[in-house]
């Protein structure tokens, strides 16, 4: 339980973290949005397929939100902005003497 709770909170520290890249954030709704939307392959009319799809897009993308999380918590650059201007001031960093 702890394990899943932590995994959620990593989560939203990715998705609340500016240096991440929009397309990168935009793969953790992927899942969320086809739940929500009614536009699925399988109609959710039908008793038991309608359902089975909604669960095989989890499971589908969960191995590579997975990767992506991992990669996220080492501090990998991929995941981060390629813009960054190294000149750039970091506010939390800078001090007035």
């Amino acid at each position: 339980m702890s394990k899943s709770l932590a995994t959620v909170v990593n989560i939203i520290r990715l998705m609340k973290d500016s240096d991440v890249k929009l397309s990168k954030k935009a793969l953790f709704l992927v899942p969320v949005a086809y739940l929500i939307f009614p536009f699925d392959l399988v109609g959710d009319f039908f008793p038991v397929l309608g359902q089975l799809d909604d669960i095989a897009v989890f499971v589908l993308m969960w191995p590579i939100l997975k990767n992506l999380l991992a990669k996220y918590q080492s501090g990998d650059p991929d995941i981060e902005k390629e813009n960054k201007d190294p000149d750039a001031i970091d506010i939390d960093d800078y001090t007035v003497e």
